[in-house]
């Protein structure tokens, strides 16, 4: 078996001083087991000028944009009654964290259009809409669990957790929205 290997520098460089201080003034309950991760990582892109967070901060910043495009496209598609395009704009856009874009997916999916009806894509999409915020959305989740059967919501929540995943954007800071994986939108789930 191969052992980790230990490195013991000299003195602190300062990007490692910069970490050791923000860590040592940090709360005792806002530390993390996985904290010696994210300094080792934080640690050399600081001493690489920066460079993982700064393409970060652009891949997310590309990531906001494109859903707000693509939200606008699908807005503007959903008003001329064009719903296949208005799904698919609103798609990327909900891929991307666009919130308002979750929720109008889990609408059209309740009413089958832009995509055939769906009681458990319009839960799914729902859902996550709610866990980012979208307070309207827990009406909506309500009323589609009226209608759904048991195996229905067990069928959702099962998908809801398999099919989760976290987008950052970057708009004025970093926020990370829940989304469903590119992999889970092609499944039959009806």
């Amino acid at each position: 078996m191969t052992a980790l290997m230990v490195v013991y520098a000299e003195e602190e460089t300062g990007c490692e001083k910069a970490w050791n201080d923000y860590y040592d003034n940090l709360p005792e309950n806002e530390r993390d087991t996985t904290d010696s991760v994210v300094k080792y990582v934080l640690i050399e892109d600081c001493s690489n000028g920066f460079e993982l967070t700064a393409a970060r901060m652009h891949e997310s910043r590309i990531t906001y944009i494109t859903a707000i495009k693509n939200f606008k496209k699908g807005f503007d598609a959903y008003q001329l009654k064009d719903y296949d395009a208005a799904f698919k704009a609103f798609l990327i856009a909900a891929r991307a964290g666009d919130t308002t874009a979750q929720y109008n997916l889990a609408v059209m999916n309740a009413k089958g259009e832009g995509a055939p009806k769906n009681i458990i894509n319009a839960y799914m999409w729902v859902d996550v809409a709610v866990k980012n915020g979208v307070e309207e959305g827990r009406d909506l989740r309500d009323e589609l669990l009226k209608d759904m059967s048991s195996q229905q919501v067990f069928k959702a929540q099962a998908l809801i957790n398999q099919c989760t995943e976290n987008v950052y954007i970057y708009s004025d800071s970093f926020h990370a929205k829940t989304t469903i994986k590119n992999s889970c939108l092609n499944m039959d789930v009806s």
